[in-house]
């Protein structure tokens, strides 16, 4: 599993969404490193540098090689993990508790609660077929769009979106068209109760963890976020009303400040969190940072370099 990681101290283990890969983690890698965390960004099988299996990319497959790096590390790290990332870290966290110190689950996927048999028309999804779409015939034309939109001034900074804006280009890869529309119909046939079913696990979470939401979400349901508050009262909770999934524009220092705090928040002190637990509300409001000035090393100065690593 193909790794890069930002600054020293307390490990992270940092987890992408669906079809991103590791760089996406770089500007809250940034704020983390200021404050003495080391984050290690995966790029998770079947995306980005990571060679994918030739078997269906399942939550627990993906999990198998976090988990792995969990144990290999000296100290047990928190693992943060985004939409899809969030998913395969509930996974890791649930499977092998003991690997790691804590959990961020940031907007994770979790299965639908109602109209569920929507997502049984997954089923029929073939990675085989998109992998002989000819998409791979228009890289260059899509090498170029993606570049010339990363070199947005307004995205200088935020290396969410740049990440994002990448997607198509790094579709135009067979294999990775191939692994996308794999994990993508393996969550969506991720059963949501019963013995094995995601909702009931969650139940069992017993790290320290937190949660962070984007108010604006337009693809994770925002009563996905009430629903765990009720599961988990004892965990951290966070709203960040200016913010979506991951393309925040101006906002996208709020959500990467938000996740940064979450993390700082699970690996603080036991007094801390106890605290935390007997706030009224049961969620907590992040701050709405637009407008304020990014961080000096946005460029990634030789302190926070990110280093390649495969662990």
């Amino acid at each position: 599993m193909w790794c890069q990681e930002w600054g020293e101290g307390e490990p992270l283990i940092a987890l992408h969404p669906l079809a991103l890969e590791s760089t996406a983690f770089g500007g809250v890698a940034q704020l983390l490193a200021k404050r003495g965390v080391r984050t290690i960004a995966a790029d998770l099988p079947g995306f980005g540098r990571t060679p994918g299996p030739d078997a269906p990319l399942t939550p627990a497959r993906m999990a198998e090689p976090v988990i792995e790096l969990a144990r290999s590390l000296a100290t047990p790290p928190v693992v943060l993990g985004m939409s899809m990332g969030g998913r395969v870290a509930l996974e890791a966290a649930l499977t092998e508790p003991s690997a790691f110190r804590g959990v961020v689950l940031v907007a994770p996927f979790l299965p639908w609660r109602r109209r569920a048999w929507m997502l049984s028309l997954a089923q029929w999804l073939s990675p085989q077929a998109f992998e002989r779409v000819p998409l791979e015939w228009f890289w260059p034309l899509l090498q170029r769009i993606s570049t010339t939109l990363e070199a947005r001034p307004e995205l200088e900074h935020d290396w969410l979106a740049r990440a994002s804006v990448r997607v198509a280009y790094y579709l135009s890869c067979p294999a990775t068209r191939a692994h996308f529309i794999s994990a993508s119909r393996e969550m969506a046939l991720d059963p949501a109760f019963g013995s094995g079913g995601t909702w009931t696990r969650l139940e069992l979470l017993a790290l320290p963890a937190a949660f962070v939401w984007g108010e604006r979400d337009a693809l994770i349901p925002g009563r996905h976020a009430a629903a765990v508050a009720d599961l988990l009262p004892r965990a951290h909770h966070v709203k960040v009303a200016c913010s979506g999934h991951f393309m925040n524009g101006r906002h996208h220092l709020c959500f990467e400040t938000a996740m940064a705090d979450a993390v700082l928040h699970t690996i603080d002190t036991p007094e801390r969190r106890s605290s935390a637990r007997r706030r009224r509300m049961p969620f907590e409001a992040a701050p709405c940072l637009a407008g304020a000035v990014p961080p000096a090393d946005a460029a990634a100065p030789a302190a926070a370099r990110p280093q390649e690593t495969t662990p």
